[in-house]
Parts: structure tokens; C-alpha cells; sequence
């Protein structure tokens, strides 16, 4: 395993100097000082073996950051009120993918919440007496697989969730955030994720959704949040997953997207931007590098073929420059505060370029577009034999998470397996 530092692969700016270019160089700088240290100072001039055992997974810190935040937040994180679901789900997710016990009381504590917040024409908001709001209840449903069992999911009105949903949706196949809200790639993965989840797809729910996908891939080859917009990571992984939910990945121009992904990975700091000419930011270890999985499956592309970016640079960069020693959790850069949706995030990313996320070629399923084949085709996914690579100790191995739903697979499965025992839901929309 090469996993190569070289002063080398940093930025020229070919002696024109833009306010973007200072601040790469600045942000690599930084950079710099911190891997410089794992190298032989010897060999630096030439690019140097990083030293392994440097690269400690601080999972005790970590997980008393995250513990800490779900004791209680300060009163500056008011401005996050609409986004208590998400604030549940980057918690209670950074613990189970650390493998850190979530206990009955904190389990029973999140469900409360979730009721709370769901709405009673269906949908969760971001807090209590708010709108509905899609990504709100992606979080909120989330979080409720996380801690679930069969009284749980029973908390979920799935009437009241797809006539909501439908309300959501627009002619052109995308889905409003909430009502009177704004339209993009965001909402289609989260109502095709919850619906994917609940069983309750339908042909009516999905209808041109696949399409509109389509259009928001740009000329880079990337996904932006709707036509004719610029191509951003976080769409990417959403349009991308959302079409791997709907057995449609082949509308997208895979080529070009494999090389705008591949071109979001920066040579010398090892993590990912989430656009052309932008930052290094660890929230993109997940939204970009966990997106190569869907790619891999997308392109047909066997364990044996390759990855299609480095891992070890990935898991360097997460590990040596996007953990705070200082007060645990983890960070966009060097300089930057902790804070919980990095912390997921960051974590997401490291579980998904150290376990190969793949599916056996034997167990393709054949009917790949209905709304009936969701269930098997989703629990195809699980890690590869022989695909791990861990950078540094073994004790840094994370478990595998899911590349289209962002959670690890025993509580996605128990979840699936209860919703798809139900009958098939009957809803009239008149």
C-alpha cells in the first residue's frame, strides 16, 4: 500500500496569483506541516512513506463529543432549531458507525423526539409546530431506523407520509423541500430513500423523477441541484443514489461523471472539494468518495478492476487533519471547529474507502427498474470480501455503511424487513 507525500503534487498557480489560489496555498500549507510530520524528513524532498502507525482513530474523544452535544447544546446553536432531526441522526449515526453502545433510555429518548416532530398531515418538521419539511423527514425517519424495532417503525404514519409526499411533487418529476419551498436534487433522494425505506413506492411517486436527475448533470459531467446549474458533491451523491434506488444510473453520462469526481479528489492534501476550484472539505470524504461505490456498481466495474481514487489518501487526509484532538469530533480542515454534521460526515467517509462496498455479480437482480425489486436490490450491498483497506492500526476500522442510505446495514435490514412484510399500502389521493 503506496501512500505517497510529496511537495510535489501541491497547487501552481503558474505565477498568477487569484484570491482562490492564496487561500489553496494557505489551506496546503497547513496541510503540509501536519504530514511532514508523519514522513522521514529525510526523504521529503522526494516524497516519503507516511508512517502508519501515526494515523489513531480517537474514537474515545469522539465519542464523548458526540455524547456531550446529545447531554445539551448551548444557546448558540438556536439558529439549528429547524434542524433538530439532524442534529439526532449525525449523533446517534457517528456512534453506531464507531460501534459505540446506543442505550435503551437514549434509544427511547429519540423516538420521543421523532413523534414529536411528525406532522399531523404527514411528514416530520425540523422542530416542534414547524412545516413539514423532506429533508427534515429523511433525518427523522433516519434516525428512527437507527434506534428502531418493530414498536418503533409503527410510530411512522405511511398514509400520511405518501400523501404528503405527493403533495411534494412536481410535474417535471422533482419534489418541493416543503411547502412553497425551494426545488432540487435533494428532494427527490430524500422522498426516494423514505419511500424506498417505508414500501410505499409507487409508479405515480417516481414518475419522471430519473429525468429530471438527467438534466442536472452539467457539462463537467457532475450534478447540480437542478438544470443548467453548477455541478456540486452533495447533489452528485444525491442524484446518483436516488437513481441507483430507482435501478436508472444509466440515464447519466457515466464517463464524464467518473472524471469530474475522480478530478474533485486534490493530489497533495489527499481529500475531496466539493466543486471545480474550490477547498478541501471533509464532509466530502462522504458526499464525494462515498458517491465511488454507486459509481463502481454503475460502471460495472468488478473488485478486481480497481478503485477509482486513492483510499489511503482519503482515509491520511481524514485521519491526520480533520480530527480535533483537543475536544474530539471531526472537522472540515486543519483550523476549523468540530462540529456533529463533519463528525458524521468524516466518519462516513472513512468507513466507505476502507470497506470495498460492492455487490457479488451473481445476485443481480433482473428486474432492475420496478418499485418491487427495491428491497433485494438494496440488501445486495454489503462489503467485499477482501476489499479492506485500513490506513494505519486495525483498530481504526469503522463498520461498513450503506452507500445510498449513509447507515450502517443491521439496522437498515431489520427496517427493510419489517416494512416489506406489510401489505402494500392502498391510498386513494382524491
Amino acid at each position: 500500500m503506496s501512500h505517497l507525500f510529496s511537495y510535489d503534487f501541491r497547487y501552481d498557480d503558474n505565477v498568477y496569483e487569484t484570491e482562490t489560489s492564496l487561500k489553496q496555498e494557505e489551506v496546503e500549507e497547513s496541510i503540509g506541516r501536519i504530514y511532514y510530520k508523519l514522513v522521514d524528513p529525510h526523504t521529503i524532498v522526494n516524497g516519503g512513506e507516511i508512517d502508519d502507525s501515526g494515523h489513531r482513530l480517537l474514537r474515545i474523544k469522539h465519542e464523548q463529543f458526540v455524547r456531550d452535544a446529545l447531554h445539551g447544546l448551548s444557546s448558540g446553536f438556536a439558529v439549528l432549531d429547524a434542524s433538530q432531526p439532524w442534529l439526532a441522526f449525525w449523533s446517534l449515526n457517528s456512534l453506531d458507525i464507531m460501534g459505540c453502545d446506543i442505550d435503551p433510555q437514549l434509544r427511547q429518548r429519540a423516538v420521543n423526539t421523532m413523534k414529536q416532530f411528525q406532522a399531523e398531515n404527514g411528514g416530520f418538521c425540523g422542530g416542534s409546530r414547524q412545516l413539514p419539511h423532506m429533508a427534515g423527514s429523511f433525518a427523522s425517519i433516519m434516525t428512527l431506523v437507527l434506534v428502531g424495532d418493530d414498536e418503533t417503525y409503527k410510530v411512522i404514519d405511511r398514509e400520511a407520509m405518501y400523501r404528503w409526499m405527493m403533495t411534494m411533487k412536481q410535474p417535471d418529476g422533482s419534489f418541493s423541500m416543503h411547502t412553497g419551498g425551494e426545488v432540487d436534487v435533494r428532494g427527490i433522494y430524500c422522498a426516494m430513500v423514505i419511500a424506498s425505506l417505508l414500501n410505499i413506492m409507487t409508479p405515480e411517486l417516481i414518475a419522471s423523477s430519473a429525468d429530471f436527475i438527467s438534466r442536472c448533470q452539467t457539462c463537467e459531467g457532475g450534478i447540480g441541484p437542478y438544470p443548467g446549474v453548477e455541478a456540486h458533491g452533495g447533489y452528485t451523491m444525491c442524484g446518483l443514489a436516488a437513481l441507483e434506488i430507482l435501478g436508472k444510473t444509466d440515464v447519466l453520462n457515466l464517463g464524464r461523471l467518473a472524471r469530474w469526481m475522480s478530478s474533485r479528489q486534490l493530489a497533495f492534501e489527499g481529500g475531496f472539494s466539493g466543486r471545480t476550484n474550490k477547498l478541501v472539505d471533509g464532509c466530502y470524504s462522504h458526499w464525494v468518495g462515498g458517491a465511488f461505490a454507486l459509481l463502481q456498481k454503475a460502471l460495472k466495474r468488478s473488485q478486481s478492476d480497481g478503485y477509482l481514487y486513492d483510499r489511503a489518501a482519503l482515509q491520511r487526509y481524514v485521519l491526520a487533519c480533520c480530527q480535533d484532538g483537543r475536544m474530539g469530533g471531526l472537522r472540515d480542515k486543519p483550523g476549523k471547529s468540530s462540529d456533529l454534521y463533519h463528525t458524521l460526515y468524516c466518519l462516513s467517509g472513512l468507513s466507505l474507502s476502507q470497506h470495498y462496498m460492492g455487490v457479488n455479480p451473481k445476485e443481480l437482480i433482473s428486474d432492475n427498474t420496478s418499485v418491487y425489486s427495491v428491497p433485494a436490490r438494496m440488501m445486495q450491498w454489503d462489503a467485499m470480501p477482501m476489499g479492506t483497506e485500513i490506513l494505519g492500526l486495525r483498530s481504526n476500522m469503522v463498520k461498513p455503511v450503506h452507500p445510498v442510505y449513509g447507515v450502517s446495514l443491521v439496522p437498515l435490514a431489520k427496517c427493510i424487513k419489517y416494512f416489506y412484510s406489510l401489505p402494500p399500502l392502498v391510498v386513494s389521493l382524491v
